[in-house]
């Protein structure tokens, strides 16, 4: 009896080990076998407003460094969010590419700002033509609260190291002065902005900037403008990776497990906290990542 039970142990292991070669086989082929899988496609979400990068990076990176992914698909649900993390994300999609990866972004109803900036960095660019994309602009608004606090009866003192150390500071009017500073960097982030974008659609910065105003375009007006390559949805974008990367048959889709639905209530109420955070009128000399956004 206990030889039987260790026969039918050795065979399920060797068929597991059979299978686990040919698996491998057919994927460094680019070949994809029912049954035993091989050449795999990742996909990597952007959603919601982009606060952290740390997610994207480690699931881009997980994926450009296994040998069984031939592709990568963003798929984007995303209206922009914080300068920085949406810069990164924007470097590691290139990096991917750069280890001969190819990346397809997929908009679904909105790509726009710093998503559309992380999409930019792609090899191609697909989205409904009700899509909104666009929005390559940089955006920081301050509250001043000087006369509401003089009602209340409370005076702020400031002691400072420099002349602009609290530019952008809510308890006083801003000079002249302090506008032209916090212009400055706006109109800095706005030219790397632009940057970036021309760089990954391989559009002159001349031709772009006229599009980089800030306004939004649909999935059919930015295939029109050179922002979109392609209209369509997310199996339009699997169908697409699938033909970059020269995998013959139906590929294994590889995704990253959701979040449950006590982690997204979790989520929803830590992302409820960060917003009032950010919304509290706080100067430049105190700015977080959120306060300056792409949008």
């Amino acid at each position: 009896m206990i030889r039987k039970i260790f026969r039918a142990f050795f065979v399920i292991l060797i068929v597991l080990a059979v299978i686990f070669v040919l698996g491998r086989g057919a994927a460094l082929f680019s070949r994809s076998v029912p049954l035993v899988g091989g050449a795999e496609i990742g996909v990597v979400r952007i959603s919601g407003v982009i606060l952290s990068s740390r997610k994207p990076i480690r699931q881009l990176r997980s994926l450009a460094r296994d040998p069984r992914i031939k592709a990568i698909i963003l798929r984007i649900n995303s209206p922009g969010g914080a300068v920085v993390p949406s810069q990164d994300i924007y470097e590691e999609v290139l990096k991917a590419r750069k280890r001969g990866k190819p990346v397809i972004a997929s908009i679904g109803t909105v790509g726009a700002s710093g998503a559309y900036y992380i999409a930019s960095a792609c090899d191609r660019i697909l989205a409904s033509p009700g899509s909104l994309t666009g929005s390559i602009g940089v955006i920081m608004e301050l509250a001043e609260f000087q006369d509401l606090m003089k009602k209340i009866g409370i005076q702020s003192e400031i002691m400072k190291s420099g002349a602009l150390k609290d530019a952008g500071s809510p308890f006083r009017p801003m000079t002249p002065e302090e506008k032209a500073y916090l212009q400055s960097v706006l109109d800095e982030m706005h030219q790397q902005f632009i940057q970036d974008v021309a760089k990954g659609r391989h559009i002159p910065v001349d031709v772009l900037r006229p599009l980089a105003d800030g306004r939004v375009f649909t999935g059919r007006s930015g295939i029109q403008n050179h922002l979109v390559d392609q209209l369509g949805d997310y199996q339009d974008a699997v169908a697409e990776a699938t033909k970059m990367a020269h995998i013959t048959g139906s590929p294994v889709i590889r995704k990253f497990p959701e979040k449950s639905f006590l982690d997204k209530m979790v989520s929803s109420q830590i992302n409820q906290l960060w917003e009032t955070v950010e919304q509290q009128p706080s100067g430049f000399w105190s700015i977080l990542p959120g306060h300056v956004v792409l949008r």
